[in-house]
């Protein structure tokens, strides 16, 4: 089974066809969204409705609670305390529907999904301590799991802390990037489990228009790029992050 694995797209549906369009190149089987998929960016209803369309498995991110009401706003950062509103407001009632029904959980043969971890959407998994406690987690809560795919952090990383256990699988984010990088790029991945293997992309976009977008509907540049140091910075210390492939090709 080869899965397209994505997580954290923020309303970016520029970046989110460009990382569909990478993985359909592949070849997948299913397609699988670590949570977010809106907040943030201009484009939330296309978002929901090109991962409807595909079938994806999908959970509940941190910013689907902000928007449907699950999560006070205090809970939230700046950047998102100062946009929600705007997603609040533009989401259809379908989409919004969609979200709501979005489990914190899915169980898959041969895999679990979370956001940010099993217990709670806005905890970062960052470093191997606390990825050591999340795949205990996993294997208490089916030990037939290889993988646990986690979100949130919006850094790739694959940790495999035991040699023939399970794997902690985090994508990246497709569509706001906290990377330092002049121009910011889709992060996305190719799981395979029948071979266990794992790919990492971070892909070009069509930037430009999505800033447009994002002028058109008068929220700041910052939701989909916001690098190392500015507002809150996500920990960089991750164990040993990937490297990134890039146009598809590995390091």
């Amino acid at each position: 089974m080869r899965y397209g694995v994505l997580s954290d797209v923020h309303g970016n549906a520029a970046a989110l066809r460009a990382a569909v369009g990478h993985l359909r190149s592949l070849g997948v089987d299913g397609w699988l969204c670590a949570g977010d998929v809106v907040g943030y960016g201009p484009q939330p209803n296309e978002c929901v409705d090109l991962l409807s369309d595909l079938g994806a498995g999908c959970v509940a991110g941190n910013h689907e609670q902000l928007v449907l009401g699950g999560l006070p706003l205090d809970r939230a950062g700046r950047l998102a305390r100062e946009t929600t509103g705007w997603t609040r407001a533009a989401l259809r009632d379908d989409a919004r529907a969609w979200l709501a029904a979005l489990p914190a959980t899915l169980r898959l043969p041969g895999l679990v999904m979370a956001h940010g971890c099993l217990r709670d959407p806005t905890t970062y998994v960052t470093t191997e301590a606390r990825a050591v406690e999340e795949l205990c987690g996993l294997r208490a809560l089916d030990p037939r799991a290889g993988v646990l795919v986690l979100g949130h952090t919006h850094r790739p990383w694959r940790y495999q802390p035991w040699p023939g256990g399970p794997v902690l699988l985090n994508p990246g984010s497709v569509g706001q990037s906290r990377q330092r990088e002049r121009v910011p790029l889709a992060r996305f991945a190719l799981l395979d489990l029948d071979r266990r293997s794992v790919r990492f992309f971070a892909e070009p976009y069509d930037v430009a228009a999505v800033r447009e977008a994002l002028r058109r509907n008068g929220l700041p540049r910052a939701c989909i790029h916001v690098p190392p140091g500015r507002l809150r910075a996500v920990p960089r210390r991750a164990g040993t992050l990937v490297r990134y492939a890039r146009r598809g090709k590995l390091p």
